[in-house]
């Protein structure tokens, strides 16, 4: 088939690359988010935007897709497939392909439906995720399922890790759905079983220390790499790159309070205790804990605080 390809991160270009290599399909274009402008009037290309100019693909960055309808269609595809594209669809968009257009959407749906599927996995402490591929329709990934993969999250995992994985399983499933696209008989969601989550706010970004130190271990594998895990140290924000559950000594404080300084950093939580093994001061690098003791002071008894606008 002619495929019109819709994806703007890191995630969609494994999809982008399998269907340019598979022998059945054709991408016929690229549409992508456009080039968000940084300081010095330097712009900042997505990744598929610098994938397909990599296998020289036309590419289109429409503020609004819904106002470009007509170029969509003079591309002459027989579906489009998106891949956190980043827009909203309107039913002229989802009219304008023979065959409609399909998303690789990163959960198992209908759990997950939303904006921050692999984040709310992790943070959730679940164990098991995958890949969909779904029919697009004007409601929020409530599409008819076309095709399913499961994936273990392992106790390690971290939603970098969970992303890379995602995105390799779900470009492999997405040109094996298409391949078998006119055998394929789609399968209704169960409504009642959906969950939903939505963009990460910046306060959630904050670690709220009251919960079980488990659960804050979760909360900082899910913002890692990115927007990263955070938390007000003496006023100031810090980032928190990576920890552990810690098997302590004991000793426990208030949530939120640093009870270790030498040596380590551990600090209290609702229940149970959590290490710091990944700190990053104010306009500092990002410092292995034991390293950034050895210049600077954490003081036992400081409590860790929360989001400051």
């Amino acid at each position: 088939m002619k495929v019109l390809f819709m994806g703007t991160p890191a995630f969609a270009v494994p999809s982008l690359e399998r269907l340019i290599a598979s022998n059945n399909h054709e991408v016929v274009g690229v549409v992508t988010q456009p080039d968000r402008a940084l300081k010095r009037g330097k712009v900042e290309l997505s990744d598929v935007k610098l994938c397909a100019q990599r296998f020289n693909l036309p590419v289109f960055q429409p503020e609004k897709i819904s106002d470009d309808i007509d170029t969509l269609k003079s591309l002459g595809a027989d579906i489009a497939v998106t891949a956190a594209y980043g827009q909203l669809l309107t039913q002229a968009v989802l009219d304008a392909f023979p065959n409609g257009i399909i998303n690789v959407h990163a959960s198992l749906l209908p759990k997950y439906r939303g904006a921050s599927p692999i984040y709310s996995a992790i943070a959730d402490g679940q164990k098991v995720t995958g890949v969909t591929i779904m029919r697009t329709e004007l409601g929020l990934d409530t599409g008819d399922i076309l095709s399913k993969v499961e994936t273990d999250i392992s106790d390690d995992d971290t939603a970098g890790t969970l992303t890379a994985r995602l995105a390799d399983l779900g470009a492999k499933l997405l040109v094996d759905t298409l391949d078998s696209f006119d055998k394929i008989n789609p399968t209704k969601q169960d409504d009642s079983q959906a969950t939903r989550c939505r963009t990460i706010k910046k306060q959630e970004e904050y670690i709220d220390f009251s919960l079980d130190a488990q659960a804050v271990y979760n909360k900082i594998r899910a913002l890692n790499p990115l927007p990263c895990a955070k938390t007000v140290i003496d006023g100031e924000v810090y980032k928190i790159h990576s920890a552990v559950v810690d098997s302590d000594d004991g000793k426990f404080g208030e949530a939120g309070e640093i009870i270790h300084s030498d040596g380590k950093i551990v600090i209290a939580c609702g229940v149970g205790t959590v290490k710091i093994t990944v700190i990053q001061a104010p306009s500092k690098r990002a410092m292995r804990a034991q390293e950034y003791l050895l210049g600077n002071k954490l003081n036992v008894g400081t409590v860790c605080g929360a989001y400051v606008k």
